[in-house]
């Protein structure tokens, strides 16, 4: 950690986790997107590459009323790397569960990981560039 980083900094970004995962749990793609920058990117398990908090939102929409809609986000670790004193790499180990096809066919639980960029801009923490992974491989890009 850089010497300059504070408790409360920490605190901070490990809150921006905490509801991340509440807005998934949620299902609320309009909160979800509330954590990123507005020029923010987020990059899904599909590989679907989302520009902003408006198309962000947007995209969490299908899933989060069809195929994610009783799914459960589970943080399993967090790990927090400071870049500088206002910019850090958060890996995110994650469990969920509850996922199902479009026919509502039950999938396996998944596990994988998310990195975020995290930068502070005046007195709060947003998402500026975020990747999740699937380490289970139960969507590809290719599934609708």
């Amino acid at each position: 950690m850089l010497m300059n980083q504070t408790t409360s900094n920490t605190t901070a970004v490990q809150h921006i986790i905490e509801h991340l995962a509440g807005a998934w749990n949620n299902h609320n793609e309009d909160d979800l997107a509330q954590l990123f920058r507005e020029d923010g990117e987020f990059t899904d398990v599909a590989g679907q590459l989302m520009r902003g908090r408006a198309e962000i939102a947007r995209m969490h929409h299908q899933p989060f009323t069809t195929t994610q809609k009783h799914a459960i986000l589970t943080i399993k670790d967090i790990r927090i790397t400071w870049i500088t004193a206002t910019c850090a790499s958060v890996d995110v180990h994650w469990n969920t569960t509850g996922h199902q096809t479009l026919t509502e066919q039950p999938l396996p639980a998944r596990n994988g990981l998310m990195t975020l960029i995290v930068v502070q801009e005046e007195e709060r923490w947003l998402i500026a560039v975020g990747h999740s992974f699937d380490f289970t491989a139960t969507y590809r890009r290719s599934d609708p």
